[in-house]
């Protein structure tokens, strides 16, 4: 049972990071010619794809925020955060 939790959390990490780095590229108008920006922005697309609506009117190319992504990053953190807080009180507790 523990094993997927750790699966998990490595999963929940990676996503994470996928967001944020998308985040950073598009703040500072990364090139999306380049191989890096493009594999970066495929591998994000799944994940942001639900939010697509928050951002329709942003420019494709140049500087932009992408509200959509920003709000992935803190939700993601939220619930990570939270469960780490019951994962904390479930081992004082001897629950686990």
């Amino acid at each position: 049972m523990r094993r997927w939790r750790i699966w998990l959390e490595w999963l929940l990490a990676a996503g994470l990071s996928l967001l944020i780095t998308r985040l950073v590229l598009l703040l500072f108008a990364a090139n999306p010619a380049q191989p890096f920006t493009q594999l970066i922005l495929w591998l994000s697309q799944a994940l942001v794809w639900p939010f697509a609506w928050l951002d329709a009117a942003q420019p494709q190319t140049g500087v932009r925020f992408e509200r959509g992504t920003f709000l992935l990053i803190v939700l993601g953190m939220l619930g990570t955060g939270i469960w780490q807080l019951k994962q904390a009180r479930r081992s004082t507790h001897g629950l686990e």
